[in-house]
C-alpha cells in the first residue's frame, strides 16, 4: 500500500500526452515565426489554423482601434499584432475584455522605440470610445423635468460620461496631424453617449472640468453656486462674467445630451 501510494504521487504535476501536444499547438499559432510546430500534424492544416487564429485577432483589433491602427503603414501593423499574439497573454474569454488586454500590453509590454509617443493614450481613447457605445444605461428611463433653470435648478447629468486628462490631444490626431511634442496645457476630454447613442466629446478647459466635476455630483448642487464657488477659488474680479460664461457652457452641455434635464420636484 505504501508503495501504490508513493507511486501515485509521483504522478502529480504530471502533464497528460494531450495536453502537452495542445500547448505546444497553441504557442506556435501563436508565434509561428519563431515557435516550431507540433510534430506530427500537417503543415498545411496547422497553416490554416494559424492564419485563422492571426485573421480573427488582426480584423478584432483593427476594428475597435482603428486611430491605432491608421498611425501604421500595413506591415508595420501585422508585426504590432503578430507581437501582441506572441507575448501577451489574455486569461479572459470575453471579447469586450480583449480591448483592455490589448491596452494592458502596451502599457506593460511593448517597447519599441519607433512607435509613436501618443501610441498608449491614443488607444486609450480608441478604448473609451467602445466603452462608452456597450454602456447598457438607458438615458430615456432617467427620471427628469425637461423644462427648468440651468443655473438655480438642480441638474441632471448624463450618466454614460468619463472625464479623462491625457497628455496629448488624441481627439485631434490624424493623417495630417502627429505632433512630436505634447502641448504645454493637457487635453481634457468628456466622452458621452447621447440620447441617439451616438458618441460625443468635449475638449474642457480646466474651469469647464472643474465646473462639470462639481455639478454631475455626488451631492446634486445648483450651477450658480458651484459658478460663485469657483470665482472665489478663482480670485476672478467679476462673479457675473463667470456666470455668464457657465450659463453657455450649460446650455452647449443641455444641447449635447451631457445634461438631461432637471431634477424633478418633490
Amino acid at each position: 500500500m505504501a508503495g501504490t501510494a508513493g507511486s501515485e504521487s509521483g504522478l502529480v504535476g504530471v502533464e497528460p500526452a494531450f495536453m502537452r501536444l495542445q500547448h505546444a499547438f497553441t504557442r506556435y499559432l501563436r508565434d509561428p515565426a519563431c515557435v516550431a510546430p507540433p510534430a506530427g500534424l500537417p503543415a498545411d492544416r496547422l497553416a490554416v489554423y494559424g492564419n485563422a487564429v492571426y485573421a480573427n485577432v488582426e480584423r478584432f483589433m483593427r476594428d475597435n482601434f482603428p486611430r491605432v491602427c491608421e498611425l501604421y503603414a500595413d506591415e508595420d501593423w501585422q508585426a504590432l499584432m503578430r507581437d501582441y499574439l506572441a507575448r501577451h497573454r489574455s486569461d479572459t474569454p470575453l471579447f469586450a475584455e480583449l480591448l483592455a488586454e490589448f491596452l494592458a500590453y502596451l502599457e506593460d509590454e511593448r517597447d519599441v522605440a519607433t512607435d509613436p509617443p501618443y501610441l498608449r493614450e491614443l488607444a486609450h481613447f480608441d478604448w473609451l470610445e467602445n466603452a462608452i457605445a456597450i454602456d447598457e444605461t438607458a438615458l430615456d428611463a432617467i427620471a427628469c423635468r425637461a423644462d427648468g433653470d440651468l443655473l438655480d435648478d438642480r441638474l441632471v447629468v448624463n450618466p454614460v460620461h468619463r472625464l479623462v486628462r491625457y497628455r496629448w490631444p488624441v481627439h485631434a490626431l490624424g493623417p495630417g496631424v502627429r505632433p512630436a511634442a505634447p502641448p504645454p496645457r493637457a487635453t481634457v476630454l468628456l466622452a458621452f453617449r447621447d440620447r441617439a447613442d451616438a458618441f460625443g466629446v468635449l475638449d474642457l478647459n480646466d474651469v469647464a472640468a472643474l465646473l462639470f466635476e462639481r455639478i454631475r455630483g455626488p451631492e446634486v448642487r445648483p450651477a450658480r453656486a458651484v459658478l460663485t464657488e469657483l470665482a472665489a477659488e478663482l480670485a476672478h474680479p467679476d462673479l457675473a462674467v463667470v456666470v455668464h460664461g457657465g450659463q453657455q457652457l450649460l446650455e452647449r452641455w443641455q444641447a449635447r445630451d451631457v445634461i438631461l434635464g432637471f431634477v424633478p420636484d418633490g
